[in-house]
């Protein structure tokens, strides 16, 4: 059969190893930084150099070019850490920019070129015979969808500590440009919250990228489109996300020009989830299965399961708007709790039945058995969280394994959802 598909790669390669760099930086630097446990600061830098050294080693090893794949993923990565390292340079005012962003800009691009290089040298040097065939356009949707997940388990956590309203502007904060708000305040409620806006930064720019590279390179029209569809989603969850802050479209930087919106938080927090199910779409959609004709479509009764996965799709939506209709209301736990039996029942179906095709297509035997595990994790996390809401006590501090056991059940919805779709 033949492939159909994204044509020559047209530079995915270096977008792939460039944002995949990049995030797995972002993620590394999130965790150190995350209170009440910050790690020191040459730990971090070390970590990050690291990263970098990390990606272009990768680059080395799968990339076409040598130390120049490494080069080019360098440079493309701190260009795009740009957008958090303005929280360097920014100064004691709203409106001032400190001496050194002088010398932090071009050596960031340096360092990032060089140590990208140097890991291509070594990467390439150890790798036995020529590179092997990637499809880079898949690999950059998988870094899209990656980046996608991340952000939901930021945006996790902003719920779980109730930092959703710490920053009380948009899409300023606290009067500074958003890009410019110094790492130095970012503390308690506000790193959650001010790293959410961040992350979704990185989401946004990835996916406008992706998109344009699937403009140029993808033959499929409706793939194209599958693209577009994302960014404008995007788009709009991202404006969605500052309107729960504010209420409405204002430069003020006062709370009581302020009207937060509990609804649109819920919409916010639904949409989140969507967006992460479309990038999972065009993931397996520009895979190298689906494109050499071995994807699930291929298979007649595959096909025949689309409507109960369908079903299933629009089961776990709901079971989603139920779970964020509680967290941010506190309303319809019974309601959420017991749609997660029907969730449940009808994913164990749907995962069974796709596992019966595994001896004539591998790909759906594993991923019947992927939402089988998926969903028990799920139901699991689910009855650790219930635990958790019933045994809190009101006005105290949430417990660290109460957030973390929400915001990853919180993430499962999403998880299910991708595998799902």
């Amino acid at each position: 059969m033949a492939t159909e598909g994204a044509a020559a790669p047209r530079g995915a390669e270096t977008l792939a190893l460039g944002f995949g760099t990049s995030v797995a930086m972002w993620f590394v630097g999130y965790l150190c930084r995350m209170p009440p446990a910050v790690v020191p600061s040459w730990l971090l830098a070390l970590l990050l150099l690291g990263c970098l050294a990390g990606g272009g080693f990768v680059a080395g090893r799968l990339g076409t070019r040598g130390w120049r794949s490494g080069l080019a993923a360098g440079l493309l990565s701190s260009v795009v850490n740009l957008l958090i390292l303005g929280s360097l340079l920014g100064g004691a005012r709203a409106d001032h920019i400190v001496p050194s962003a002088l010398w932090w800009l071009p050596g960031s691009l340096l360092v990032g070129a060089a140590l990208a290089s140097a890991g291509a040298v070594v990467g390439a040097a150890t790798r036995a015979g020529r590179a092997r065939a990637v499809n880079w356009t898949g690999a950059l949707a998988g870094v899209a969808a990656s980046a996608t997940l991340l952000q939901l388990l930021v945006g996790g956590l902003v719920t779980s500590e109730g930092a959703g309203l710490s920053v009380v502007d948009w899409p300023n904060s606290f009067g500074y440009n958003m890009f410019l708000y110094p790492l130095s305040r970012m503390t308690g409620g506000v790193y959650y919250e001010h790293a959410h806006r961040l992350f979704g930064s990185l989401v946004g720019l990835t996916t406008v990228v992706f998109a344009a590279h699937l403009l140029v390179a993808e033959r499929r029209t409706w793939v194209k489109r599958l693209g577009l569809a994302a960014v404008a989603a995007v788009i709009v969850q991202g404006i969605l996300g500052g309107l729960r802050v504010t209420g409405g479209f204002t430069l003020s930087t006062s709370p009581s020009a302020m009207a937060p919106s509990s609804t649109l938080a819920v919409v916010h927090g639904v949409l989140g989830p969507a967006f992460f199910g479309l990038m999972v779409a065009l993931a397996a959609v520009t895979s190298t299965a689906w494109t050499s004709g071995a994807g699930p479509l291929a298979n007649p009764r595959a096909r025949s399961l689309h409507a109960f996965g369908t079903v299933l799709v629009g089961a776990v939506l709901v079971q989603i708007v139920l779970g964020a209709i509680q967290r941010q209301f506190a309303r319809g736990l019974d309601a959420h709790v017991g749609f997660a039996v029907v969730v449940l029942a009808l994913a164990l179906v749907f995962g069974a039945r796709l596992s019966k095709l595994g001896g004539e297509q591998p790909l759906l035997g594993t991923l019947g058995r992927v939402i089988t595990a998926a969903v028990t994790v799920q139901v699991m996390l689910g009855l650790a969280a219930l635990f958790a809401v019933e045994t809190r006590v009101v006005g105290a501090p949430r417990a660290a394994w109460d957030v973390l056991l929400t915001t990853l059940h919180q993430a499962g919805g999403s998880v299910l959802l991708g595998c799902a779709v």
